[in-house]
């Protein structure tokens, strides 16, 4: 059995490997980025298309060819080879310069874009940050893995041999999941630097929904003593569990707001799933008043401060709505225009973009949204993937 499960993740990473990178043409097209051009370069022309790629990946450019380098915003000359790049941009009153190597060309290119972004436009890079999503095998059980935004350096992190889910990043070095196995539901633990894991929780009964805080100390997750299924928060330090909610409604995906004050999570209090906000230290819960049909898989921004959820249209299909935290009595705003049914939304390390999933013709394929422009382009081919999450930044 183990053997089968090898071959079928063998043939993901090579499925993974081939997908091809899209733009979907939805109302408004990328031509509203800046437009960037590399007008010299050193090194082969191997080299040079991949640094392209990744310009075109970060989502934040829009690539001329070479011939056309002369109406670019942005002007690039740059030198490559298969471990560093090296380069200079300006335009827009703008200079900077940009050097990274690394153990493999496409490593490279992913850093020194990041370090352009931030440069650029002060956000934070994206794309030497990985994706983690769950997998099944032919046995039905799951594992997750992660992959990088060009669909490079496909890895599986989980062998249990079980159902590994819900993956959830704290920061960029760990991250808690939901294991299924002997019987019994887990919360784990993973440190992706030292890479070893550790079970946080084995209460009897429900454990799962859990998200690990912005500084790695606390876990909130879903729990169900005394029969009835609630939010706690756990510290790791202490190893004190607080209870958050206590009534009959179930509680699930909690998400940490950038300061670590305060969860949004998923009710069926009022009859359908609905989106809460409560205090990490405890208090009243509060719902989020956005209207329309059931609402779940919330994910709150680090760095932008907004929430994006997957929400039920009134034609029975799941869009994904962004909503800004920091404007009183803010409205929704659909980022997904295209058919499909988006569902678990995971923000970029830029406060931007969105990984999440869109299921057409009975399959998911991983998706990255432009929550601006609201373009998407896949980053996987389509098949049985779930619920993505993106690394934060390093």
């Amino acid at each position: 059995m183990r053997k089968i499960t090898t071959l079928l993740l063998i043939a993901l990473l090579v499925n993974l490997a081939n997908a091809q990178v899209q733009q979907a043409k939805v109302i408004v097209t990328a031509r509203d980025n800046p437009t960037i051009a590399i007008n010299a370069f050193n090194g082969d022309q191997a080299a040079r298309q991949k640094l392209e790629r990744m310009f075109a990946i970060s989502g934040w450019f829009q690539v001329l060819p070479e011939n056309q380098a002369d109406k670019a915003d942005f002007k690039v000359q740059a030198a490559g080879n298969g471990t560093q790049y090296a380069l200079n941009l300006q335009g827009n009153g703008k200079s900077i310069s940009a050097q990274k190597q690394a153990a493999d060309g496409d490593q490279a290119a992913r850093q020194v874009v990041d370090d352009v972004l931030r440069q650029l436009f002060n956000v934070q890079g994206l794309c030497d940050c990985k994706i983690a999503f769950v997998v099944p095998d032919a046995q039905n059980r799951r594992e997750i893995c992660t992959i990088y935004p060009d669909g490079t350096g496909f890895e599986i992190l989980t062998k249990n041999n079980a159902i590994s889910t819900e993956p959830c990043w704290g920061h960029a070095n760990a991250m808690v999941y939901t294991l299924a196995k002997n019987n019994a539901l887990h919360i784990v633990l993973l440190d992706l630097g030292k890479r070893v894991q550790r079970i946080i929780s084995s209460a009897r009964g429900l454990n799962s929904s859990a998200a690990l805080s912005h500084n790695g100390q606390f876990v909130s997750l879903a729990l169900s003593l005394g029969d009835q299924v609630d939010l706690y928060c756990h510290d790791l330090a202490t190893n004190q569990t607080k209870r958050l909610t206590n009534d009959r409604y179930v509680e699930s995906s909690p998400t940490w707001s950038p300061d670590g004050k305060q969860i949004c999570y998923v009710s069926d209090l009022p009859g359908k799933p609905s989106l809460y906000i409560v205090n990490a230290a405890g208090g009243a819960p509060k719902r989020l008043q956005i209207g329309g049909g059931e609402c779940v898989s919330p994910d709150w921004s680090n760095v932008s401060n907004k929430i994006c959820f997957s929400q039920k249209g009134t034609n029975g299909h799941y869009v994904v709505n962004v909503l800004d935290m920091g404007k009183a009595g803010g409205i929704p705003e659909n980022v997904t225009l295209a058919a499909g049914d988006w569902e678990a939304p995971s923000w970029a390390p830029d406060g931007r973009h969105i990984v999440c999933t869109r299921a057409t013709g009975g399959q998911r394929e991983i998706v990255v949204i432009d929550s601006w422009l609201k373009t998407f382009r896949p980053v996987s081919n389509k098949g049985k993937y779930s619920l993505p999450a993106w690394q934060p930044a390093h």
